[in-house]
């Protein structure tokens, strides 16, 4: 199964429900990348209030990651970058609950949704390096030029640093199918659905979980969000009647 593809026109990243053959709690399940269109996170917002219950990436506030990229497209002149802003989803504005596995991992949140300063340091250390890369392997080539579609059979080393347990699963990835095994242990047969929005590279394994181990299956109707789009500025793109942008 396709999670998230990467073209010459830009990348998009998928939603799939997974469900139980006999009914109950479904898994609403978003591969997300840390830079994109505001319309992007904006869908991806709108799936979320959707559902009964969320399990987010480390906390409720603006990524270093995606400030990063975004700065050092726009310092390199890149096509794409013009339009971009690092990953922002209000979850405390959903009204659901919204639990953060990796929570310890990532800074203690500041007031107001503020990036905590070391968050702006990591941009700083950041930033330069990833202008250098992209000076260096010209515009929009470093992104466009290579090949990061991901599958539901992919597999990720754990970040550099993490602690690795001996399933040979990073810290993180165990903390967030921890919590997807509480809930389907206790929700397994409620009629609700539980959004699951993280990196990318952690969503093949979430789905070789609920596929395998959980009995899941993905229901008909595969949905797909535009990040990144090369083809057309956004003021030129088209919504689709139910919010999501088309490919």
């Amino acid at each position: 199964m396709l999670l998230a593809e990467m073209s010459v026109t830009g990348y998009r990243t998928s939603v799939t429900v997974f469900e139980q053959p006999g009914g109950g709690l479904r898994w609403v399940v978003l591969p997300t990348i840390h830079m994109g269109h505001p319309d992007y996170y904006w869908a991806i917002w709108q799936r979320l209030r959707e559902c009964q219950a969320v399990i987010a990436e480390q906390y409720d506030g603006p990524s270093s990651t995606g400030y990063a990229y975004v700065a050092a497209m726009r310092l390199t002149g890149q096509r794409a970058g013009r339009e971009l802003v690092h990953q922002d989803i209000d979850y405390g504005a959903l009204g659901v609950p919204v639990i953060f596995p990796d929570a310890h991992t990532a800074p203690p949140p500041e007031p107001d949704r503020r990036m905590p300063d070391i968050g702006w340091a990591d941009v700083v250390l950041t930033t330069p390096r990833l202008a250098i890369q992209m000076a260096i392997s010209g515009r929009d080539d470093w992104i466009a030029g290579d090949t990061v579609d991901i599958h539901d059979t992919t597999r990720f080393l754990p970040a550099p640093g993490e602690v690795i347990g001996p399933d040979g699963l990073g810290e993180r990835d165990r903390l967030l199918l921890g919590v997807i095994r509480e809930i389907h242990d206790e929700f397994a047969g409620e009629d609700m659905e539980v959004g699951v929005v993280f990196g990318a590279a952690h969503i093949p394994l979430v789905v070789r979980t609920l596929t395998g181990e959980l009995g899941c299956r993905a229901a008909p109707g595969q949905r797909w969000l535009t990040a990144i789009n090369y083809d057309e500025p956004p003021y030129l793109r088209k919504p689709s009647l139910d919010g999501w942008m088309d490919w």
